[in-house]
């Protein structure tokens, strides 16, 4: 049965619903936000404004009373002073606000609105309000139903009264705090226009954003599936120099490495299938000749000896492969002995009189190889990198060169070197000279029995050994690989 995708599988879809959540989670907290911002900008709006009317209504009141001259009683001095009434009548229809009279016991005097007739006259401020009233400083400002006195909530301001530094009562001027749902109400439908309009721009801009950023992504999935499929000529068009574009850059890399390396291999199973099927070709033939008696007798001794030689370059090719696989897998032992370098270096350079001999070679620093410069390493594989560096150094020195030896004691360092003069390497190939599988140009013309195992197992050998190889090449005129390994005591 088929497994059903899901919505959420590709990364425009995720990328997609986690920015619209978070934009509306945006929205709400900005909104929230502003819903806080805006009660408590109103509130103190509300509480100036109110302060200020009852601060100004307070002392027109003062004035008129002190005009009329009633300095014993308030009460009736407010009760029956027409002007006052239509003051606080006035205030209170122009400002469409509540005006309320109090003496200085609390008791209600008068309630000018133009909304409930609540509280009646003769109604009195609870004990928390008047010491509310009593301790402030300055306007006395609250909110609430001001402790039952009224049934809805109101915000309200209040200023004493004064009379020859008597206090005769209070002035509240009071707004019903249904302004604030309404002031509340115009700023939500702004908010929500402009969230609305802000989640729109905000929804399309991703999109267009995603879809760019995902549409590299995409073809680069199309790139590594023609990767798997064994094409390495695609390639991701790389625009910009972003993380992504970066990416593309290093596909693209990848992809002109994998080329490379799938190149080598097949050169490298030709190679592999010549080396194995020449010498044994030719084992096959001298063996049957002999045994058939096609060889003579006076002849098999040298047919023989050519035998042994093809079986040593199946050996050597059959180590070499499975050195290959034993640093690849990273299972490749190291069975460390004390020995003497510079004895291993003279031997193995007499091992290579005959091909000497062949090219006309002068073979130097033979004379320098008696002083004892003692390692502990892995004897066979410090012998296979001493042989690689002597092999190609007489296979791709020219007819009366020279080939060169030096091995030296620095400190706390071996050092080995061999130097063959001839065309030397070029600059481009340097780098690679220590790659599996590569093989220069020159060698290919040259090196007919090569694999491109030699240095690159050379490599490896002398880095799990702790030391360093290094090549120099001059074109025309020598090349010079030097390795240094730790030294021993002797």
């Amino acid at each position: 049965m088929k497994k059903r995708k899901s919505l959420f599988t590709s990364v425009f879809a995720k990328y997609m619903s986690l920015f619209s959540l978070f934009l509306v989670a945006g929205i709400l907290v900005v909104g929230v936000a502003q819903l806080l911002l805006s009660t408590s900008f109103w509130v103190r709006e509300q509480r100036k404004t109110l302060s200020e009317d009852a601060r100004l209504l307070a002392l027109n009141i003062t004035e008129q009373v002190e005009r009329d001259a009633f300095s014993e009683y308030l009460p009736p001095a407010l009760q029956d002073n027409n002007v006052v009434l239509e003051l606080v009548e006035t205030v209170s229809v122009t400002s469409d606000i509540e005006v309320m009279l109090t003496d200085s016991d609390g008791d209600l005097l008068l309630l000018a609105s133009r909304q409930s007739a609540d509280p009646a006259t003769g109604s009195k401020l609870s004990e928390n309000l008047m010491v509310g009233l009593k301790t402030a400083e300055g306007t006395y400002f609250t909110s609430g139903t001001l402790d039952g006195l009224f049934s809805k909530h109101r915000y309200a301001a209040a200023e004493p009264i004064y009379h020859h530094d008597r206090m005769l009562g209070y002035v509240f001027v009071i707004s019903s705090a249904g302004s604030l749902g309404m002031y509340l109400g115009a700023q939500a439908q702004m908010y929500l226009l402009a969230a609305l309009i802000a989640l729109l721009l905000g929804t399309i801009g991703c999109y267009v954003i995603t879809y760019r950023m995902v549409k590299p992504l995409r073809q680069m999935a199309a790139v590594t599936r023609r990767f798997g499929e064994g094409d390495f000529s695609a390639r991701v068009q790389v625009k910009g120099a972003d993380e992504i574009a970066q990416l593309a850059q290093s596909l693209n890399e990848m992809a002109v490495s994998l080329s490379a390396v799938e190149g080598m291999s097949r050169s490298f199973v030709a190679n592999v299938s010549h080396e194995l099927k020449t010498p044994m070709t030719t084992i096959a033939g001298f063996v049957d000749g002999v045994l058939d008696g096609t060889i003579p007798p006076e002849r098999q001794a040298h047919y023989l000896q050519i035998v042994s030689d093809e079986i040593k370059r199946l050996s050597r090719l059959v180590n070499a492969m499975l050195n290959l696989s034993r640093i690849d897998n990273g299972t490749l032992a190291l069975r460390p002995v004390r020995f003497d370098l510079s004895e291993l270096v003279c031997k193995t350079a007499l091992s290579f009189e005959q091909r000497a001999e062949q090219k006309q070679l002068s073979v130097e620093g033979l004379e320098h190889c008696t002083e004892p410069c003692f390692i502990t390493a892995d004897f066979d594989l410090i012998g296979q990198v001493v042989y690689n560096l002597l092999d190609n150094a007489i296979k791709f020195v020219n007819i009366g060169g020279t080939v060169r030896l030096h091995v030296q004691r620095q400190n706390d360092r071996v050092f080995c070197t061999v130097r063959n003069s001839g065309e030397g390497v070029s600059a481009e190939e340097m780098p690679h000279l220590f790659e599996r599988f590569y093989k220069s140009d020159k060698s290919r013309g040259m090196d007919k029995s090569g694999v491109g195992l030699g240095l690159y197992i050379v490599h490896q050998v002398i880095q799990l050994h702790g030391g360093e190889i290094t090549v120099c090449s001059r074109p025309d005129d020598y090349t010079e690989f030097s390795f240094w390994l730790p030294s021993v005591a002797e």
